[in-house]
């Protein structure tokens, strides 16, 4: 009996735990959802980020109860299975696409920048003098690909991009867009990472599996790329 209450206590206290990451962690999976569903990867309201966050939770409980005590583990851990589950749902997705959208033009550039470099982040990365020399006369662009405003700033506010230069309007609002709609998938999804789930860059490269050193120039590059077109 005693024992049977030791294994109750820890399961609710896991449980605890895990609802805790919870506030943090949905901003970052409905933010990746949105933006998947405005490129035309996955369909309309076919996925939730409630559905999403749910499946992580069982594997966590699944793979990791028992085995993970500490509240940064967990919090971390939660945000690695959701970001997997995310990658995985937008490839499969990708391949019942009949047309050409956004996020064809990131997987083209992708394999470009793939003939160049060796990766670090889940075998993708982009270098700093491809992020500078970016081509943002994509004709296929259109107003649906456009963030909502409380994304734009909190992207704006995070990446540090906003100066006395600076004001979002329509034109700029379509180059700030651009910018972010061309950032490769697993570029944008670390870029997520740091501005929506509130992940600093040594939790991003825990989460990631890859350098702190990688993450930190990402992060800068992409702050940098978007401060020079802009400003």
């Amino acid at each position: 009996m005693k024992e049977d209450f030791k294994v109750s206590k820890q399961h609710n206290e896991f449980g605890r735990k895990i609802l805790m990451v919870i506030a943090q962690i949905h901003p970052y999976v409905k933010h990746r959802l949105y933006t998947a569903e405005t490129r035309g990867v996955i369909a309309h309201n076919m996925y939730t980020s409630t559905g999403i966050i749910d499946d992580a939770i069982v594997d966590l409980y699944e793979k990791y109860e028992g085995k993970l005590s500490d509240n940064q583990e967990i919090k971390l851990k939660l945000f690695e299975i959701a970001s997997n589950k995310l990658s995985i749902l937008f490839r499969k997705e990708a391949i019942y696409k009949d047309s050409i959208s956004t996020s064809t033009i990131l997987q083209e550039e992708l394999k470009l920048l793939e003939e160049k470099y060796e990766v670090a982040a889940d075998n993708d990365t982009i270098m700093e003098e491809d992020l500078d020399d970016i081509s943002y006369q994509q004709n296929d662009f259109n107003t649906s690909s456009l963030l909502y405003n409380d994304a734009e700033k909190n992207i704006i506010n995070s990446l540090e991009i906003n100066d006395s230069r600076f004001e979002i309007n329509e034109d700029k609002r379509k180059a700030f867009n651009k910018i972010y709609n061309w950032l490769p998938t697993k570029i944008s999804n670390i870029v997520d990472l740091f501005v929506f789930g509130k992940l600093s860059y040594e939790e991003i490269a825990i989460v990631k599996k890859v350098n702190y050193n990688e993450i930190k120039k990402i992060i800068q590059s992409v702050s940098r790329t978007f401060r020079k077109n802009l400003n």
